[in-house]
Parts: structure tokens; C-alpha cells; sequence
């Protein structure tokens, strides 16, 4: 039988690719895993005294939620945060950040993500989501699960937004409407003037998600309409034609004929 020196037999396997070497991918160190209180108006808070790792350029955690199923991979990249759904869409493995690549990497198949979550190697086919983080100033990392996208200047605040009627000219005419996601809301919403006054049904908010197949919903001539499917709503999310088959989400709303106020919470 020939013999093989260690140093010749190490030489030869890094010859042979990776994907081939016993099946398997180069390990990938996990992240520690730090569990964390629950978000609280969208934004999920963690401690830099709870999570040193963010402290230091490359330092990297994965975030859970009380109560909240899956992670956040949040890392320090050395000119701001940045944090990502933690688990990878091929089999759901939880990923893992690459600070010398300031990529992230699947430790169980090799998926490759850069770090805006989009994904740069298989198997995985789908990006990472991508969430805003910062840090607040106040010792924390804060991570905004539901980022708005500038139609709302208000944040949601004790789990409800606030903003001035006239903020938006088309909700001072009955039929005008207002799509937009407030920072903090768990979706895209649609604020719709009903009558005149300021009686308790003046005002209307729905989910501007359609219940066909998760469209955003467009106000147009008469009440509201699903670019997709054609699916069609009155301004109060009541269903009327379409594939949809059931009514849009409602939130309730306080109006005092000067501030519209939306709750996060549906209405029963």
C-alpha cells in the first residue's frame, strides 16, 4: 500500500472543489443567538449591553423576539447595521454573516447573500428580507420590521398613528383617498374620506393588502380595485366583484374633524 505524508494528503483535498469534499460545504461559524423583548410599534430593540457583538466592526447576532417565530441577523458592518431575516429560504437553516466578505452564508448548503439579502449563490433562489436598523442613541440597536415609505410624515405610536386631516388634500373631499404605510405599520394602508363632517363613519381605514392573493389594492373612480386580479372594493374594504371573495382588513379610526387617528389593531 502506498503512503501518503499528511501534508500530501492535505494538499491533494485542496485540490478537489469544495462542493465535492465529502458532500459538504466549508463551515461557517453560527452567530450567538440573544433573545430579546418583543417589538413594540414594529421596532424590535436590542441592548448593546445584552449583545456586545454590535459594539465592534464585523461583530454579528441573531435576534429573537419573545414570542415572535424566527430571527433577525443583525450585524455591525463597520459604517452603520444592517439586518436581515435570519433563516434561509432553501431549507430554512439559520444563516450566518462573513464579516471579512460583509456577506452572509447558509452553514448548512452553501447559499450565498450579500447584504442587502440578495441572494448571490444557490441552492437558495430567493433574496433575504432586508430591514432598516440603526442604532438609537439610548445604548440599543433598533431593528424596524415595518419601515413606511414616506406618504405618512407620523411614526405609529402606542399602537396608532396620528396625522392632521389636512395633511393630505384629498381627504378633504368625500370619495378622496390616501395609500400609504406609516413607519411602524404592518402594512400598506388606505385612509378614504367618506362623508362630510365629523361623524364616527367619516373616515374609513383598510388593509390595502387584497385577500385574492396579497396585491396592493388601488384607489381609483368609485372605491378601490386590485391591479392584478381585478378584484373591486367599496372605500370601507367591503368586497363587491373579483376573485377576492371576502372584504379587506379594517382598522378602526378616531376622527375629531381635525386629526385622523388609525389604530393598528383590525376592528372586530
Amino acid at each position: 500500500m502506498a503512503w501518503f505524508s499528511r501534508r500530501s494528503v492535505v494538499k491533494a483535498a485542496a485540490l478537489v472543489p469544495v462542493a465535492t469534499q465529502a458532500g459538504c460545504v466549508r463551515f461557517i461559524p453560527t452567530n450567538r443567538s440573544v433573545n430579546v423583548p418583543a417589538a413594540v410599534d414594529g421596532d424590535v430593540a436590542i441592548a448593546l449591553a445584552q449583545a456586545p457583538e454590535l459594539s465592534r466592526t464585523g461583530g454579528a447576532i441573531v435576534a429573537h423576539p419573545d414570542g415572535a417565530p424566527g430571527g433577525y441577523l443583525v450585524a455591525n458592518t463597520g459604517a452603520g447595521y444592517l439586518a436581515l431575516g435570519a433563516r434561509c429560504p432553501h431549507e430554512g437553516c439559520e444563516v450566518a454573516w462573513v464579516p471579512e466578505d460583509r456577506q452572509v452564508e447558509c452553514p448548512c448548503h452553501g447559499s450565498r447573500f450579500a447584504g442587502d439579502g440578495a441572494v448571490l449563490n444557490p441552492p437558495a433562489r430567493t433574496n433575504l428580507t432586508a430591514f432598516p436598523a440603526e442604532a438609537d442613541g439610548q445604548g440599543n440597536v433598533v431593528v424596524h420590521l415595518f419601515a413606511g415609505d414616506g406618504t405618512f410624515k407620523e411614526r405609529v405610536q402606542n399602537g396608532q398613528v396620528s396625522f392632521p386631516i389636512n395633511e393630505f388634500p384629498a381627504l378633504a373631499n368625500v370619495g378622496g383617498a390616501v395609500l400609504g404605510r406609516p413607519d411602524g405599520f404592518p402594512g400598506p394602508l388606505l385612509v378614504a374620506r367618506l362623508a362630510a363632517g365629523t361623524t364616527a363613519d367619516a373616515i374609513a381605514a383598510v388593509s390595502a393588502v387584497c385577500t385574492h392573493l396579497g396585491c396592493t389594492v388601488l384607489p381609483g373612480a368609485g372605491g378601490l380595485q386590485c391591479p392584478c386580479h381585478d378584484s373591486r372594493f367599496d372605500l370601507t374594504g367591503r368586497f363587491l366583484q373579483g376573485p377576492a371573495g371576502t372584504n379587506l382588513l379594517p382598522y378602526a379610526v378616531v376622527f375629531d374633524g381635525t386629526t385622523v387617528t388609525v389604530s393598528t389593531t383590525p376592528r372586530a
